[in-house]
């Protein structure tokens, strides 16, 4: 897999990650609203690199994560994801997690712009999804951003670190995707 911005690589993750992966994926404001356990071993990040590295096309009900590079600097900044449904070979669900020293950059829009238009053009998905914490402001307002409609608030019904926490659910349409980036392409 390999997808480009401006400023951005999309790409399978590398050996090479595997330290600015620990730093973000450790890092507390991170993974607040993240449903990895904190601290995040290194062994586990070893295994979860190793995985990942040789996944080059999507697959059914499986997450797909991949590295986020700045394109000058070579280095990683975070990871975007997506899972195709089980029940439903033209809808996903997409994530993503950017750390803190590269947040309000606009690094997650690009990234995700990138992403949205390879599953809506290339792999021609007809619907894809997101969720995230109620608390999570900079994440909501970034799916809002690419034009995602909040679907639903679910109260109480994530639970991280033994608490229950509270989401909103997003979706998007092929059509209403191809709408918003029309004028982009002018």
């Amino acid at each position: 897999m390999f997808l480009h911005t401006q400023r951005l690589l999309i790409r399978n993750f590398i050996d090479a990650d595997l330290e600015n992966f620990l730093s973000y994926r450790n890092d507390p404001v991170v993974a607040k609203y993240q449903g990895w356990d904190s601290p995040y071993p290194r062994e586990k990040a070893l295994l979860f690199i190793e995985e990942m590295k040789d996944i080059h096309v999507p697959r059914q009900g499986r997450w797909l994560q991949l590295a986020v590079e700045l394109k000058e600097a070579g280095e990683l900044i975070g990871d975007v994801a997506f899972r195709v449904k089980n029940n439903d070979a033209r809808q996903t669900v997409i994530g993503y997690s950017f750390a803190s020293t590269h947040w309000q950059k606009g690094y997650a829009t690009e990234a995700l712009t990138a992403l949205l238009d390879y599953l809506f053009e290339d792999v021609d998905m007809h619907r894809i999804t997101a969720d995230c914490d109620v608390e999570n402001t900079g994440s909501w307002k970034t799916l809002e951003k690419l034009g995602f409609r909040r679907e639903a608030h679910f109260i109480e019904s994530f639970s991280v670190n033994g608490e229950y926490t509270s989401e909103y659910h997003y979706g998007i349409l092929q059509r209403e995707w191809r709408a918003k980036t029309a004028f982009r392409n002018c």
